[in-house]
């Protein structure tokens, strides 16, 4: 019998109820069973001075970066796959449209993910808060994912039990979802003024580029850079509604 099925029987109790929880959520059985703890465990829980100061706070926000970048390959591939005669203007929409952060908190949301994750009482009393708990959360799970399973088994979880298993692709591509009139709307409640700045740029010989800069209250909020201006401000839109918590 191999040795990681012999130590399951000597797995304390706890140790057993997280295996389950992550075959409920992700089809796979955990072996680096602390990493998904980790997942599980949000910066707010058990965070004093000295652990803020630390290289390693032990909560899940180093996995939640690993899980973002993980998330976007993925995604990037499945798409290209998916789509093989689609300009990359199209796939990029589409991209952002799955990974925002509107869209993996309804994920999480979808699995329940909030629930189990250690989380301070405060933080739960915090609407805004709570907005991203859920969707940072489901990054740093995909980053434990990639951390115990490679980036097949973690490609397999995103595709089938995400995206095949919540997401209507064709609904998303069909629908309009435009970030630059949310952001602009929320300027107008909130009394603040909402701007775009854009100029032009050649990249090597034929290769024409729209940098567009946000600004809100006349400083520069960020930029983003594409082929299309129009995309562009829809990209810097969506990034900042993400900053602004809109």
């Amino acid at each position: 019998m191999p040795v990681r099925i012999l130590n399951r029987f000597f797995l304390k109790s706890k140790d057993r109820q997280l295996i389950r929880l992550v075959r409920q959520l992700t089809g796979l059985t955990p072996y680096k069973l602390e990493i998904y703890r980790e997942a599980l465990r949000h910066s707010s829980v058990n965070l004093g001075p000295s652990v803020k100061r630390s290289r390693h706070s032990n909560d899940n926000e180093r996995l939640e970066f690993l899980g973002d970048a993980i998330l976007d390959a993925v995604v990037a591939d499945l798409l290209f796959k998916r789509y093989p005669f689609r300009e990359e203007g199209f796939m990029t929409e589409m991209r952002t449209r799955i990974v925002n952060r509107s869209q993996l908190s309804h994920l999480a949301g979808k699995m329940g993910l909030v629930q189990y994750m250690e989380i301070h009482p405060d933080v739960l009393k915090n609407p805004h808060a709570m907005k991203v708990v859920g969707c940072n959360a489901l990054e740093a799970l995909i980053g434990a994912v990639y951390l115990d399973k490679g980036y097949q088994k973690t490609r397999n979880f995103i595709c089938s039990k995400l995206i095949d298993q919540h997401l209507d692709l064709e609904k998303i591509m069909e629908t309009e979802i435009s970030y630059k009139a949310k952001l602009i709307k929320w300027s107008q409640k909130n009394q603040k003024k909402i701007s775009f700045e854009s100029e032009d740029f050649t990249q090597g010989r034929n290769q024409k580029l729209h940098k567009v800069r946000l600004m809100l209250d006349e400083q520069e909020l960020l930029s983003e850079i594409n082929h299309s201006k129009k995309l562009a401000e829809e990209l810097a839109s969506e990034k900042a509604c993400g900053l602004l918590g809109v």
